[in-house]
């Protein structure tokens, strides 16, 4: 194979892969950005276990375990650690540390993440 076919053969391959690689970059950035939704609705359901009535608690908190897992499939345990205290830190400046601001976390996150959680199959 003489340097004019190699090059040839090199310039197909790259027409082969770019779309490949171009598509694993996108879903990368999906996988990233999905994942921190999710770590940002774990960190939202584990703070509103602190305010919401003890009879609400499981219900809350297991949504917030479910959006934990979530995130770990899509990113791993270390990088859902990391995302979910960024989120709750943001969370917990919002409300100036003072539970009693909650509402204003809850109003801010509380309906985005009942529709990411809706758009997972059902258990």
């Amino acid at each position: 194979m003489n340097i004019t076919n190699l090059r040839r053969l090199g310039v197909i391959i790259l027409i082969c892969i770019a779309p490949w690689a171009a598509a694993r970059a996108d879903d990368t950035g999906d996988r990233q950005a999905r994942a921190a939704d999710f770590a940002t609705c774990a960190a939202y359901y584990f703070n509103a276990v602190n305010v919401k009535p003890v009879t609400e608690y499981e219900a809350v908190y297991g949504s917030g375990e479910r959006a934990f897992n979530e995130a770990i499939k899509l990113v791993g345990r270390q990088q859902v650690d990391d995302l979910m205290a960024r989120s709750s830190g943001q969370m917990m400046k919002f409300m100036a540390s003072d539970w009693k601001n909650f509402p204003g976390v809850e109003k801010r996150y509380g309906a985005q993440c009942e529709v990411l959680m809706a758009s997972l199959p059902s258990e």
